[in-house]
């Protein structure tokens, strides 16, 4: 539930929060929550940083990947291994203080961090949908129906 605060802010403050709304296509009051959201979220987690990219915005480590393809990676490692955090660092060069802080950012939102690993899925099952139709229409010779098709299909998710 959203809750009105006012707060003094100097004018050329507002001035820079009305630009970057404008900049952004968000209204100054929904640009200053999510921006003192993610202020919050990087001054209790320091290491954590946000990036701007083709998806939206997003928690990142400062030195590193985003969270989620952290969290994604820690998920994927087989129920087998002995230690998920060590098999992650092995293959993926990052430090055991980096999944660390990536797992404890996630405990503390998760669904910010789930939010992003199924934007992921869904864009990867898109692409795989994709590629299966091609494939077939290039199989059955009929490359101008699968042409039509993809111009036909959209993705309901963050673009890519």
């Amino acid at each position: 539930m959203a809750r009105a605060v006012s707060l003094p802010i100097s004018e050329d403050l507002a001035e820079r929060l009305r630009a970057e709304g404008e900049a952004s296509d968000l209204p100054p009051p929904v640009l200053a929550a999510s921006l003192m959201d993610e202020g919050l979220k990087t001054r209790q987690f320091p290491g954590i940083v946000y990036m701007d990219g083709p998806s939206g915005r997003r928690a990142s480590l400062a030195d590193g990947p985003d969270v989620w393809q952290i969290i994604r990676a820690l998920q994927e490692v087989p129920a087998d291994q002995h230690d998920p955090v060590e098999t992650v660092c092995i293959e993926s060069d990052l430090h055991e203080r980096q999944v660390d802080l990536a797992v404890r950012f996630f405990e503390a939102y998760p669904d910010e961090i789930e939010a992003k690993i199924e934007d992921n899925r869904a864009a990867a099952t898109l692409i795989d949908e994709m590629i299966a139709e091609r494939d077939q229409a290039v199989a059955q010779g009929n490359t101008a129906k699968y042409k039509r098709a993809k111009t036909q299909r959209s993705y309901s998710g963050p673009s890519l």
